[in-house]
């Protein structure tokens, strides 16, 4: 009997019922997992207790002044009849939803209002990784940026410190969770950083790309002309990420593997093509430049002749002043 009579209060409390503008605050309320909400009735309260005040989630009632707090709220909640103001305590997620209060003061005004509240769990252990440890320009590659826990979130990508801009190579995929990079170009090194975030909390991850490519534009710095004796020096560069390695060869024999060649001209047989070729070692790829050196006569000589030449000459002179001496004396003693 005393059952039905309550409930026949709370129907008669609720027929004829009129909404109150700003009873509770504009939704939606944040809360973090586990945390407390404290949902703040606006109406003055009047100057008796109310005579009657009764909070839903939904469709389900969480308390009201007539029968108490229900059972899977016990320990939950305090109601504050002076305001009409509800505590919630140890939120879950299933707590998000909407929340509605109802007030009637002892000369029988009656106020209600409603609000949403979203329950997040704080986000932590963000981190980007890559499909590759080894991303080579001209190949495809993910950056993915995930959190250990959270809930609602949005993701924020940056290049360097500043928004990131795509470009025609890039693409997100599933709700920016996925950073794809259809074709690497050697521009896209850079430090790449995600912030997940939700109304209560946000963790950030970065992630530095070297972007590995060449060699490419392989020079040879050096003189094309030199003469026997002199030192050759010649030198090798690319642009390569990482550094390059070199190898030298004249007219098709390897002679030397560093990135500078010497050596003493000792002849004629030094002059030729030589190649300078650059290897990446992690993208596999070579590339090759040609320099010619010409080797142009003795260091030191004044005239075209060499030194077998000079020889020659010397022995022809002697020759010729034996054969004139021989001769003078043939002629002496005829007479």
């Amino acid at each position: 009997m005393e059952k039905a009579v309550i409930q026949f209060i709370i129907v008669g409390v609720f027929s004829g019922l009129t909404k109150g503008a700003g009873v509770l605050p504009d939704g939606p309320l944040n809360e973090t997992l586990g945390g407390t909400m404290v949902f703040n009735a606006t109406v003055i309260p009047p100057e008796q207790t109310f005579s009657f005040v009764q909070w839903q989630f939904g469709d389900k009632i969480i308390i009201n002044t007539a029968t108490g707090v229900t059972a899977d709220y016990a320990g939950r909640v305090t109601l504050f009849t002076s305001t009409g103001s509800l505590e919630l305590r140890n939120l879950v997620l299933n707590d998000s939803g909407e929340y509605n209060v109802v007030t009637v003061s002892q000369d029988g005004s009656r106020n209600s209002g409603t609000t949403q509240l979203e329950v997040y769990e704080r986000i932590s252990g963000v981190a980007v990784t890559s499909s590759t440890n080894l991303p080579i320009e001209e190949k495809s590659v993910n950056l993915t940026c995930d959190a250990a826990a959270g809930s609602f979130f949005t993701r924020l990508w940056m290049k360097d410190d500043s928004d990131l801009i795509l470009t025609d190579n890039m693409a997100f995929y599933e709700g920016n969770r996925v950073l794809s990079f259809k074709s690497l170009n050697k521009t896209d090194s850079g430090k790449y950083s995600c912030e997940i975030s939700n109304p209560v909390s946000n963790d950030k991850a970065q992630y530095i790309m070297i972007v590995n490519y060449g060699p490419e534009n392989v020079q040879i710095e050096g003189p094309s002309k030199i003469d026997s004796g002199k030192t050759l020096t010649l030198t090798c560069s690319a642009e390569s990420e990482p550094s390059a390695s070199y190898t030298w060869t004249l007219n098709g024999t390897e002679i030397h593997s560093s990135s500078v060649f010497t050596k003493v001209i000792s002849g004629f047989s030094d002059s030729g093509n030589y190649t300078c070729q650059a290897m990446n070692h992690i993208t596999e790829r070579t590339s090759s430049a040609v320099h010619q050196v010409t080797v142009t006569g003795i260091q030191g000589e004044t005239s075209g002749c060499s030194a077998g030449c000079i020889a020659g000459i010397v022995i022809a002179c002697l020759a010729v002043c034996a054969a004139a001496g021989g001769g003078g004396y043939y002629l002496y003693t005829r007479k």
